[in-house]
């Protein structure tokens, strides 16, 4: 995964008990990929950083330059910085690669 690589989230399972799930696919650009702490660092392209909801469980897929990968995880942090709109994306149990023949 590199600087760039695009990402797609959808939600998998809501946390909050009130709460439904919410349909929409959020895209952004990969920003960084900190592999010591499980967590990527995503600049939001579609749609309000209010939109995704820190008590959800999400599903991620990046669109790689060696191929396709996927993982669950959930949103630790949203915030407006200098690249403009960006989350902290935490991973649970890993990546695991598509590959398609």
């Amino acid at each position: 995964m590199r600087k760039g690589d695009i990402a797609t989230f959808y939600m998998k399972k809501t946390l909050r008990t009130e709460g439904g799930l919410d349909g929409r696919v959020y895209s952004g650009a990969v920003l960084q990929y900190d592999k010591n702490k499980e967590c990527i660092y995503v600049q939001l392209e579609s749609g309000q950083l209010t939109d995704l909801s820190l008590d959800a469980i999400y599903e991620c897929k990046i669109q790689a330059e060696n191929g396709r990968m996927e993982c669950t995880g959930r949103i630790k942090e949203r915030y407006c910085g200098i690249a403009g709109k960006t989350f902290r994306f935490e991973i649970e149990n890993g990546f695991y690669k598509i590959s398609l023949k």
